[in-house]
């Protein structure tokens, strides 16, 4: 799954990467960004603007949010299965959390440059679609998020297979690292959220 991210970058180093796409100040040096919070999301690539959106669908069953749709079965939930058509969107982001028992890990591009998590949007809500775990997550979660570099945001958006493009699509490298468990509280939201950390195996 993906539960909280990251959108470290400044101003002048997201122009630098998307080119006249201009994410608000809201969505520049977040380090712990989390459910239920505003995200920026990208719909139209042709538009140049980002719109806000709260992450997290509203769930009838529960009053916890759903925040994550599985790439496998995003047909057939009542809740995504005509949004992959029409509702895609980009997510941009620079890292993301997951954890093993209560230790985070940070998980980045080896060049620590943007990209966007693959999403799904409707009345100013989002998710992030995820898929099975490639090797760098193995040992310490059997999900990850569909992650798409700058250069195929277009395809995703514009894809006119969306569930073809989903299943062939191969993640990117990345790298991991345990960082501090100040993450753990939504609270802290700040730099010492990236600090390295000693892996706890008590935790486990």
């Amino acid at each position: 799954m993906c539960g909280r991210f990251t959108q470290t970058k400044t101003r002048e180093e997201i122009l630098q990467q998307l080119v006249e796409i201009e994410l608000p100040p809201l969505f520049q040096n977040r380090y712990n960004v989390a459910p239920m919070q505003k995200v920026a999301t990208i719909r139209n690539l042709d538009t140049k603007n980002a719109e806000e959106s709260i992450w997290g669908f509203l769930n009838p069953r529960s009053s916890s949010p759903v925040i994550n749709a599985r790439s496998e079965t995003v047909y057939e939930r009542p809740m995504f299965r005509n949004l992959l058509t029409n509702g895609r969107c980009l997510i941009p982001a620079d890292g993301f959390y997951e954890w093993k028992g209560r230790q985070p890990y940070y998980f980045q591009l080896p060049e620590k440059e943007l990209f966007a998590f693959g999403g799904l949007w409707k009345n100013d809500r989002c998710v992030i679609i995820t898929r099975a775990a490639d090797n760098t997550m193995q040992g310490i979660h059997d999900r990850m998020p569909f992650m798409l570099r700058i250069g195929q945001w277009t395809s995703w958006l514009s894809s006119p297979s969306p569930d073809r493009f989903l299943h062939e699509f191969q993640p990117p490298e990345m790298t991991c690292h345990p960082v501090s468990r100040r993450v753990n509280a939504v609270r802290n939201d700040d730099p010492a959220c990236l600090s390295d950390a000693e892996i706890q195996e008590e935790l486990f």
